[in-house]
């Protein structure tokens, strides 16, 4: 399809020569037409004060019209009154005109005077008369359009195409039922029946038709939903997205070049005629293209995690101040107090670690600078750092930096020194924060978090797992180091407000750790379109094979505005986040308790085999393989329940038979071995499971107060303990060792049996407490694991 970009560009030019951020409605079907779209309708402007003549609707087929306002301040039309069908009469037309011109006026200001001060600049500080004199003066025409009749009519028959500007993931393309029906169904309707949603510079015209076919548009378009026929067909519907999707990143970031960014353009809706689809509405809005973020030297990031020499200002002599518990912790950790310096002058040490006077008096470069004095102090050290070339990486843990109310003026002057210095030399050191909880690194040898010892035990690496935990908020960090101790993280890092390395940094650099397979990802906000940076870099991980599991608050209004005081961060549509990170492969947790189980999985199964979706399940209580079986289906993922049949299951009833449960249990999926199964049975049974050709994953519950097994901890009752060779707590977990299929364990009961839980997950199992739960996450997790294995084979055909 060819694209005439210098026609839409031209129209832009003489829109913003007129004062106009906008397109009028002819100007948008002018626009369609250079994008090589469906044909828009024929139609004629009649400038207001000039009667229509019988030669413009002469040009116009049919025997009925479509009558629109145009005007710079009436985009959407509905509210203002602003359509009518009349018949392609000339008096009925000029008497329709005439009654458009007096009711619009003061339909659309009575509307206004319902939308609490949102209005246009033009029509600001307006009321009564003088408001409706403000939009008659400023309607330019009514538009005459041909009458589209459609090939259907009723539910689900007409299209939405949209392209909107965010500040995140940048342009974004939108697609699904038009008119009313979008609205209503999207909010009424499980997610993405109603709309498709992705990022521009992400996707294709053909990989978002395949989005696309998800939604109930698709299915009525299609002649999928029963009692229809195809109204539309796939490559006309491939043809637009493309077209949309091509214009939207020509006008974008996404082209340096770039004189316009497009803010909005829309058409809803488009008709379907003769298997075609026609443009019947469309609105478009543009602005001038804002500054490119600019250079900055991100190899230092590796001197933010690896350092060799460190440095701490804010460290208190006489008590345990913020900053000397981080001394405490960064000494703690291993790291060489030789090449550790405090900025203190007057003193000559501080818990074994020298003094100097001041940033300038530093003997070395260092790799990291950790700022932990009062915000107000930050511009004055960070000038030092930059002046005196003493730093290449520095933790901001102050806070008050652009979160807290008066204080953006502090963070913009502070974002500028940052940027300047980064145009200079070799580009100045990079920013960690503010309101930064501080760094983890277990390959570094250092802990900047001011979190004491004595509230959050933390690991020195010896048991660190292949993860990387990146978060803008500290206290999620721990919190989940707390709750879930397994995650152990080689590295964690607290981002706080991004005012200089943002998450798509860090990802993107991270990635190339060949250490590192597991990145766990919270989210309040991404700096401006880092969010379509993060999602390329989410993709670039996946496509490593590596998993990304992803939780991103701040999807309601009040969570926003929570989000916005905590970090500084002004959270973007949680839609279109969600929709880029599913597309790139990311595990999207829908909560916090779902992100912590999704991240156990992907740190505990790493290395495992994920051929399909045929699920085994066993249990000793029979209530847990009934609502582990009701599980299996969440949302549009699945897990397939097959029986055991052929010589598969002729083993397992040998298994059965010789643990004489036989006579108790029949072979079937899901398999309840009542509460006579001993611990011997249980790993036979379970290691007959996983060597089956016909099963790709198992779960395996344990209800652990039956006096058959071994669960309770060494001491609590004679000849029983979890830490006998033959107890189910290490029975299992060599069991699921011994296999490349995953393997995953409930242990659903009370505080007794914690024990019994950490035993199994210290040895490498993932542990639920809760059976249902267990199985619907684990649908969640293989679902995406199964679609990022299909995509990185078609990648790699192609």
């Amino acid at each position: 399809m060819s694209i005439d970009m210098q026609a839409i560009q031209a129209l832009f030019e003489s829109a913003q020569s007129q004062g106009r951020s906008s397109l009028f409605e002819p100007e948008c079907y002018h626009m369609l037409s250079s994008m090589g779209a469906e044909r828009a309708p024929n139609h004629v402007l009649v400038r207001s004060h000039i009667r229509p003549k019988q030669a413009d609707l002469d040009v116009i087929p049919g025997d009925r019209l479509v009558l629109k306002v145009v005007s710079p301040d009436i985009i959407h039309k509905t509210e203002a009154r602003g359509i009518r069908f009349v018949a392609k009469d000339l008096s009925a037309v000029e008497a329709a005109i005439d009654e458009m011109l007096l009711d619009v006026p003061k339909a659309f200001a009575a509307y206004l005077d319902t939308q609490n001060g949102h209005r246009p600049t033009a029509l600001s500080d307006l009321v009564g008369d003088d408001l409706i004199d403000r939009i008659s003066e400023r309607i330019i025409g009514i538009m005459l359009c041909s009458f589209t009749e459609s090939d259907a009519r009723g539910f689900a028959t007409e299209l939405f195409i949209g392209i909107r500007a965010t500040d995140e993931f940048g342009p974004i393309i939108s697609a699904g039922l038009g008119g009313v029906e979008m609205e209503l169904l999207a909010k009424e309707t499980r997610k993405g029946s109603a709309l498709a949603i992705a990022p521009t510079g992400t996707t294709s015209g053909t990989r978002f038709f395949e989005l696309f076919k998800q939604t109930l548009s698709y299915q009525r378009l299609s002649g999928l939903m029963r009692g229809s026929s195809q109204l539309v067909d796939d490559a006309a519907l491939i043809e637009c997205f493309q077209a949309f999707i091509d214009v939207a990143n020509h006008f974008s970031d996404v082209n340096p070049d770039a004189s316009f960014h497009i803010h909005e353009m829309e058409v809803n809706p488009f008709s379907v005629a003769a298997k075609r689809i026609a443009p019947l509405d469309g609105v478009c809005s543009f602005a001038p293209p804002s500054l490119p973020a600019g250079p900055r030297p991100l190899a230092k990031i590796g001197s933010l995690l690896k350092p060799q020499s460190a440095a701490i200002i804010g460290v208190s002599e006489r008590s345990m101040n913020m900053g000397r518990i981080i001394l405490n912790n960064l000494i703690k950790a291993g790291f060489d107090k030789e090449r550790t310096y405090i900025i203190r002058p007057n003193v000559e040490e501080i818990d074994g670690v020298r003094c100097v006077e001041s940033i300038a008096a530093l003997p070395e470069k260092v790799d990291l600078f950790v700022v932990a004095v009062g915000a107000p102090q930050v511009p004055e050290v960070t000038s030092n750092l930059i002046e005196y070339d003493r730093a290449n990486a520095v933790i901001l843990i102050p806070g008050g930096l652009g979160e807290k109310e008066g204080s953006q003026d502090l963070e913009r002057e502070l974002k500028k020194r940052i940027s300047d210095a980064h145009l200079e030399g070799d580009g100045g050191p990079v920013f960690l924060g503010g309101n930064s909880l501080g760094v983890i690194s277990h390959p570094g040898r250092y802990d900047t978090m001011f979190i004491p010892e004595t509230k959050l035990p933390k690991s020195t690496g010896e048991n660190q797992r292949r993860t990387c935990f990146l978060s803008q908020s500290g206290a999620f960090i721990i919190t989940n180091l707390s709750r879930i101790p397994m995650i152990d993280p080689a590295y964690a890092l607290s981002m706080g407000n991004q005012i200089d390395l943002t998450a798509s940094d860090l990802l993107r650099y991270i990635t190339d750790d060949p250490e590192i397979d597991v990145f766990a990802v919270y989210m309040e906000g991404f700096q401006r379109a880092d969010g379509l940076r993060f999602a390329e870099a989410t993709a670039e991980a996946v496509r490593r094979g590596k998993d990304v599991v992803f939780y991103k608050a701040g999807r309601t209004s009040e969570g926003r505005g929570a989000t916005a005081g905590h970090t500084a961060s002004v959270a973007g549509d949680y839609a279109v986040c969600e929709a880029a990170l599913v597309q790139a492969g990311a595990h999207v947790a829908a909560n916090f308790n779902e992100f912590g189980d999704l991240a156990k999985l992907a740190i505990s199964l790493r290395g495992k085999r994920f051929s399909g979706r045929r699920l085994a399940i066993m249990s000793n209580a029979g209530f847990e393989s009934v609502g582990m079986a009701d599980a299996i289906q969440l949302d549009r993922a699945r897990l397939d329940i097959v029986p055991f049949v052929g010589p598969s299951g002729a083993e397992l009833q040998e298994t059965l038979t010789r643990h004489r449960l036989d006579g108790l249990v029949d072979v079937k999926n899901p398999l309840d071995v009542t509460p006579m199964a001993t611990d011997a049975a249980y790993g036979d049974i379970v290691t007959t499971m996983l060597a089956m050709d016909t099963v790709d994953l198992a779960v395996v519950g344990i209800v652990p107060l039956t006096p058959a097994l071994q669960t309770l901890p060494d001491g609590t009752v004679t000849h029983e303990s979890i830490e006998a060779a033959e107890s189910v707590a290490n029975i299992l977990p060599k069991a699921g060792a011994a296999s490349t299929t995953p393997l995953v364990t409930v242990v659903d009961s009370g505080k007794l049996y914690d024990p019994l839980s950490e035993h199994l997950q210290s040895r490498g199992l993932p542990v639920f407490r809760n059976a249902d739960q267990a199985v619907r996450v684990l649908t969640k997790f293989v679902d995406t694991k199964l679609r990022n294995q299909a995509s990185n084979v078609a990648r790699s055909v192609s």
